[in-house]
């Protein structure tokens, strides 16, 4: 049986860890874009440069940028169909949905009745519990814990090792920092630090 395609925009420290995560899987990396001159390569991929909608059309396309206002922008710019990567060594339940350009890194755990948005990351031993609903273009960090019913607004950076609790509303374009405890709903474009959580700015 072929290997399934996937295709790279991103040759960045992002990048290496998505492609150990396909190299985890039954799928293959074809073909890397990135414009940055410097970066020849991903572990032995060539870098085609600037992005080439006729190179390996009939692959899947993962956008390998942890920035998500980064990855929002190029997803309106590509023709490929997007695909997904779920490391091997990641627990995810039957009973999940997970959206076209979804990234599972290493030792991540998403539980029953979550839903995940499209080109979302949820990063290594990140835990997305049970009937959580995850946005568009969300990174949950490494480490990160995000606790049953919680809602994750598009956009929004949840930090290494941050925790947020059970049935927590977080908007749109939110950052969590890294090892901070969410305890309560989080307006649009706030940013939370600290134990328990305190908003430092409303954006």
């Amino acid at each position: 049986m072929e290997k399934t395609k996937l295709i790279f925009l991103g040759a960045g420290g992002h990048s290496r860890v998505l492609a150990s995560a396909v190299e985890s899987t039954a799928a293959k990396l074809v073909a890397v874009f990135d414009p940055d001159p410097t970066k020849k390569d991903l572990d032995g991929v060539e870098n085609m440069g600037d992005y080439k909608a006729d190179v390996h059309p009939e692959a899947k396309l993962l956008i390998a940028i942890g920035d998500n206002s980064v990855r929002k922008k190029i997803s309106a710019t590509v023709s490929h169909d997007f695909g997904q990567v779920i490391h091997a060594a990641a627990q995810v339940d039957r009973l999940t949905h997970l959206s076209p350009g979804v990234q599972v890194m290493p030792a991540a755990v998403i539980n029953r009745g979550t839903a995940i948005g499209q080109h979302t990351i949820i990063n290594s031993n990140a835990t997305v519990e049970h009937d959580c609903k995850i946005g568009d273009f969300v990174h949950i960090a490494p480490g990160a814990t995000i606790c049953g019913g919680v809602t994750v607004g598009e956009g929004t950076l949840i930090g290494a090792n941050a925790t947020v609790l059970p049935q927590c509303v977080i908007g749109q374009n939110v950052t969590v920092g890294a090892g901070a405890v969410v305890t309560k709903n989080i307006p649009d474009n706030a940013i939370v630090t600290g134990v328990p959580g305190k908003i430092i700015s409303n954006g």
